[in-house]
């Protein structure tokens, strides 16, 4: 009877040995799972971060962009202010408190005009005042520039040549603390003697 036992015995751990009967996954495939998973999240979220970068880049030069077309199209609709140096502008130095000419119960020179336009689109319409800010103020939508300037320079007024320079700051990626200067020139002959 004992041999009738130790039969017994024995076939039972041979069959809990086998794991014939068990179903599912060790604690450590689950663990290595979710290792792996962790670290793809990981992988997934920075490559998010790389394409909010691109993306805040892209905005920036579209907002440095829209400044530069704003003014140029103030610029034609004004020509003899262009002639006449009225447009030259530096925003770091550009006094916002200025007093907006009205031009809408009388007729402005063309010199008011070209000052209407500079407050327009350094100061913004409505903004409080301030100095060296350059906004974008397009149809109730105002775009700010990250330490924007604006500079616009006569290349040869006479002829209608000026010179527009956008610039902005953005943050390195990874070194948040590092500002990189950016900028935007562009040339072009606003009027025709």
């Amino acid at each position: 009877m004992k041999s009738n036992q130790n039969n017994n015995l024995s076939g039972n751990r041979l069959a809990m040995k086998s794991g014939a009967n068990q179903y599912g996954y060790s604690l450590i495939e689950v663990m290595i799972a979710a290792f792996l998973l962790s670290f793809s999240i990981l992988g997934i979220a920075s490559l998010q971060m790389i394409g909010m970068k691109g993306t805040q880049q892209s905005m920036m030069k579209q907002q440095a962009m829209s400044v530069v077309h704003n003014m140029i199209e103030r610029m034609r609709v004004n020509q003899a202010g262009v002639i006449a140096g009225d447009y030259v502008l530096d925003s770091s130095t550009f006094d916002c408190t200025q007093t907006l000419p009205n031009c809408t119960t009388s007729d402005c020179s063309s010199s008011e005009i070209a000052l209407l336009d500079q407050l327009n689109i350094v100061c913004g319409y409505g903004s409080s005042p301030s100095t060296g800010a350059v906004k974008v103020t397009n149809v109730k939508d105002n775009a700010i520039l990250v330490e924007g300037t604006l500079q616009v320079t006569c290349v040869d007024c006479s002829k209608g040549d000026v010179a527009l320079s956008v610039g902005w700051v953005e943050r390195e990626f990874g070194k948040e603390e590092v500002n990189v200067p950016q900028s935007l020139t562009l040339n072009t002959r606003i009027a025709a003697p």
